[in-house]
């Protein structure tokens, strides 16, 4: 099950810390508030400025029927078991530096580590696996003019760095296998990612190169370099267009019906639009729509593909709960069967597949990658307290293309066609599953906070056409705690 980023996190704590603020500024009118304690994680003296943070989480999850039988049907002989149950873990101790060399100059850096395990056996037969590794070793340098309109920002090592919406580039490091903690993901950094960012006003062109921090049993040297430019006219409302390269990569790309092409993605280049639009006052405040679309091409393999997403949102602020009522169609191109020769697979590269941004469900995303599929989402978040927070999910999901991969090797199988047997693998009927997935959010204090949620996820008649041996609801469920300082 795949569940919310830190960044969705911080944003809860900061709707908690909002709130708490308000009530401050009405008690200021008849008695005095005392100012707020020092951090003590946070150390300035004079041009010096530390910053010392501290992440942990653990997590408790349980599957039953992962992958709706898949395994049973398929690989029979692999015995994969009905139940998993497992607790995974992770620390994450840092540091964050800057020097003020000037009022124009300003030298910084920042350093972490990850400690990450699994106890018992996740739902990708991983079972007592752990490491730590680093997380964070990067500098940088930012520079402004007198004025402040024109900033120059460089940096490189290893660090964070997300395009648009996080559609396409957002983690940049494998999780689970052998560092664990495959659901909860800890790992986002790229191993190596060198930024170079000048902003005049209300614009921003960067150039970047990205290394990804992969498994070491998986490590499929990807490279990719690439330009974004980003109009930002006021915090949180944005358009921007990017192109990104795949300079080098040993990933392979499945075509239909089974073939396997090696290489893929090796110079694929991607032309990527992006936006965000949610106006903060006046008659449309509460409204959202954001969304990202993405062409990809590589004439090497004579690939061409397409995918896309919007999110349109609305939050009544006058009603109880102060509910957000959100809807988000997704679409990510298939191989199709009947063009040989040609491959039309979306590549979602390194997205961010949380239930609020691109994944395909809580339980199914674990199953579906961000290609050949159609995913419709509609979200309900509630504001149950000011500690307490609801949100629920549903996912329609179906293959863009029918009988054509979804992941390696999953459904290949013989079917006779106009009497003679012919290779095919995806799904005969593009209908693939429903899912329902209810989260519960608890802050204990703007650093600690508790989520539960389950999931359940439906096999569609393509599914269910398939699996021969019964398709199975897919269920799942967690208990998270996280620290965050």
């Amino acid at each position: 099950m795949t569940f919310k980023s830190l960044r969705l996190l911080a944003a809860i704590a900061g709707l908690f810390a909002a709130a708490d603020s308000n009530i401050a500024a009405e008690a200021t009118a008849t008695v005095d508030v005392p100012a707020s304690p020092k951090n003590p994680l946070h150390y300035s003296n004079g041009p010096v400025d530390l910053k010392f943070s501290i992440e942990a989480s653990a997590q408790g999850s349980v599957g039953r029927h992962a992958f709706w039988g898949l395994a049973q049907t398929f690989a029979p002989a692999a015995g994969y078991p009905t139940e998993h149950y497992w607790l995974e873990s992770c620390v994450k101790p840092g540091l964050t530096v800057n020097y003020h060399v000037s009022d124009q100059f300003t030298l910084y850096g920042g350093a972490a580590i990850i400690g990450s395990s699994t106890l018992g056996k996740d739902v990708f037969e991983q079972e007592n696996e752990g490491k730590v590794l680093p997380e964070n070793a990067y500098l940088g340098i930012r520079w402004q003019d007198a004025s402040g309109d024109f900033k120059v920002d460089l940096s490189g090592g290893q660090q964070s760095y997300v395009l648009g919406n996080q559609f396409l580039i957002a983690v940049g490091a494998g999780n689970g296998f052998e560092r664990g903690a495959v659901t909860t993901f800890p790992y986002r950094a790229w191993e190596m990612a060198g930024i170079a960012r000048a902003t005049w006003r209300q614009l921003t062109l960067e150039g970047f190169y990205l290394d990804p921090n992969e498994l070491e049993s998986n490590d499929l040297h990807n490279r990719l370099a690439g330009v974004n430019l980003k109009w930002e006219p006021r915090p949180g409302q944005f358009a921007g267009l990017a192109f990104v390269k795949v300079l080098e990569s040993e990933y392979p790309y499945p075509q239909a019906p089974v073939t396997v092409i090696p290489n893929g993605r090796d110079g694929l280049e991607a032309f990527d639009g992006y936006w965000k639009w949610a106006p903060t006052e006046g008659a449309l405040a509460g409204f959202s729509f954001l969304g990202e679309v993405v062409l990809q091409r590589n004439e090497r393999i004579n690939m061409e593909a397409w995918g896309g997403g919007v999110e349109i949102g609305y939050r009544f602020f006058k009603l109880p709960f102060v509910p957000r009522l959100s809807y988000s169609p997704r679409y990510f191109s298939g191989d199709d069967p009947g063009t040989s020769g040609r491959l039309e697979r979306f590549d979602p590269l390194f997205y961010l597949p949380s239930p609020d941004t691109w994944s395909s469900g809580g339980n199914s995303s674990l199953g579906l990658l961000n290609a050949n599929i159609i995913a419709h989402r509609v979200r309900l978040e509630l504001t149950m307290s000011q500690r307490d927070f609801l949100n629920l999910n549903y996912w329609y999901v179906q293959a863009a293309e029918a009988n054509s991969p979804l992941q390696f090797g999953q459904a290949a199988r013989v079917e006779v066609s106009g009497g003679a047997p012919v290779l095919v693998s995806g799904v005969p009927d593009r209908e693939l599953s429903h899912e329902f997935y209810v989260e519960y959010i608890h802050m204990f204090s703007q650093h600690v906070f508790l989520t539960a949620g389950i999931a359940g996820s439906f096999p569609g008649q393509g599914l269910r056409d398939i699996i021969t041996t019964g398709a199975h609801d897919w269920w799942g469920g967690l208990i998270n705690l996280t620290l965050k300082f």
